[in-house]
């Protein structure tokens, strides 16, 4: 098993993403709170990304 930390690691805001190209809850998030576009996820603004995903 990868620890979380690795994953994280292998995430990166370039290039740009959309839901259907995010594979997790924690990996959407991440994205939403690192990214610069990351808000783009949160299409009703509640502060959850990728809502099917979560």
């Amino acid at each position: 098993m990868v620890p979380p930390r690795a994953l994280v690691q292998s995430w990166t805001c370039q290039p740009r993403r959309t839901c259907s190209q995010i594979n997790s809850c924690d990996e959407a998030q991440w994205y939403l709170n690192s990214c610069s576009w990351g808000r783009k996820l949160d299409r009703d603004g509640d502060g959850i990304a990728c809502e099917t995903l979560c």
